[in-house]
């Protein structure tokens, strides 16, 4: 059997677009049914063009990670729904996983001034809440394949197709390849929060750590009203903290000095970084105490080319020297909590699966996308991490993602419909 050409499927998917525009809009329109209506309503169209479908059911905790972790407070702890479908190859040729995910943080309207659920459209615009993140994602994924398959395309590989819930640390990428998944290459369909669309993918990603630091003091030993006038009989802890805070920053210091890593380096002149994010201690109106205690908040960047590991016993080091330094310090340790961490992860820019993702965005945009080395945290990391799959990451022109606090959150429908066309023909191009 001949084999359609990607122009054959570029040509059917422009026939479809509005109906894949559609279908987009009822998944907008289904978010407030929650997880358990938009994975069922997944599961059903997976099994529609011919998927063998599971669904599992996992306690984020249940879930076994690699080179990375959370604490309770960071996840979000309720039972997460995850489903993959799977169209069968006929033998002797690549597979590929395209992940996507269903899910959003909880609704929050205030400043919207479009409709949250209706998806509703303007010019080329689609707005709503969740339609870039990543119901966009969702339907991109479901429309390559039903395109693919209206073109007769068999494919030689298998085809996985992932809707992992995420937010929230649901972990459901980890869980689903913890069941056995496997794919020789992945795709991570999601339109990107740096407002570039199809001129970007994503090949690698930052590893992250957020802690924080506690440290105590005393007061001054006196009964009279208004405590700065002794306050140096006591020890005030946000001093300490602030002695804490100079140390890590030399620390970054010296890190940025040896940590040499060129996509971040070309990008914003260094690979590794460390911010102070949150100081809490005292109260608002008592401006004349000394606060019992001081917590400090720190996130921290590292290339991918560095352990996490290392990182943390860096951190540790630091803290834990600075400490002995200090006579109260030295009696009265800081408590330091380690909040959340992750790996960074890098696919070679020279692999098969980005030169294909490559090829197709310049087929269909006329312009070759670069790789944007700027995210961290990034859910491109989890197929590396857990199954060592590579993984690329794209996505269509999409703006104020309600998860990173914007409002009238929307996706590009051109763009949209251009990434169902890459995708397509990356699945061509691999499966094959």
């Amino acid at each position: 059997m001949t084999q359609p050409t990607p122009t054959q499927v570029d040509d059917i998917i422009e026939g479809n677009k509005a109906r894949y525009i559609e279908h987009l809009r009822s998944l907008v329109q289904a978010y407030p049914g929650g997880e358990e209506q938009l994975q069922s309503l997944i599961s059903e169209t997976l099994t529609e063009i011919g998927c063998t479908v599971q669904t599992l059911r996992l306690m984020p905790t249940d879930v076994q990670l690699h080179r990375e972790f959370a604490l309770p407070e960071a996840i979000d702890m309720t039972e997460r729904i995850h489903v993959i479908g799977r169209l069968a190859g006929k033998g002797g040729g690549r597979s590929i996983m395209l992940i996507v995910h269903p899910d959003a943080d909880p609704v929050n309207a205030g400043g919207w001034s479009k409709p949250l659920h209706a998806g509703h459209v303007e010019g080329d615009r689609m707005y709503g809440w969740a339609v870039a993140d990543d119901l966009a994602g969702v339907a991109i994924m479901v429309a390559a394949a039903q395109a693919l398959n209206q073109a007769g395309f068999t494919p030689r590989g298998d085809i996985y197709l992932m809707s992992a819930s995420a937010k929230r640390n649901a972990w459901g990428i980890a869980a689903l390849l913890r069941e056995g998944y496997r794919a020789d290459a992945a795709l991570y369909v999601h339109p990107a929060e740096s407002e570039l669309g199809l001129k970007e993918i994503k090949t690698l990603t930052s590893g992250l750590l957020k802690f924080r630091i506690r440290v105590r003091g005393f007061k001054p030993d006196k009964t009279e009203f208004v405590q700065v006038t002794f306050h140096h009989l006591g020890v005030n802890p946000i001093d300490k903290a602030i002695y804490l805070i100079e140390r890590l920053k030399r620390l970054d210091e010296e890190r940025r000095a040896t940590t040499h890593y060129g996509p971040l380096v070309d990008h914003v002149g260094r690979g590794t970084n460390l911010l102070v994010t949150h100081m809490e201690a005292g109260r608002r109106d008592n401006l004349t105490d000394v606060p019992a205690e001081c917590t400090v908040g720190f996130g921290l960047t590292f290339p991918p080319t560095e352990d996490i590991d290392d990182v943390v016993e860096q951190v540790e080091r630091t803290i834990r020297e600075a400490s002995e330094a200090d006579p109260h310090l030295r009696k009265q340790p800081p408590e330091l909590t380690w909040v959340q961490g992750t790996q960074g992860v890098e696919v070679p820019m020279s692999h098969p699966i980005v030169q294909a993702a490559m090829g197709a965005v310049e087929a269909v945009t006329g312009e070759r996308p670069f790789s944007n080395p700027l995210y961290s945290k990034s859910d491109v990391r989890t197929p590396v991490l857990i199954a060592g799959i590579p993984n690329v990451g794209l996505g269509p022109l999409a703006g104020d993602l309600a998860t990173t606090g914007g409002v009238d959150e929307w996706v590009d429908l051109r763009e949209y419909v251009d990434t169902i066309k890459v995708c397509a023909r990356i699945i061509m191009d691999w499966c094959g």
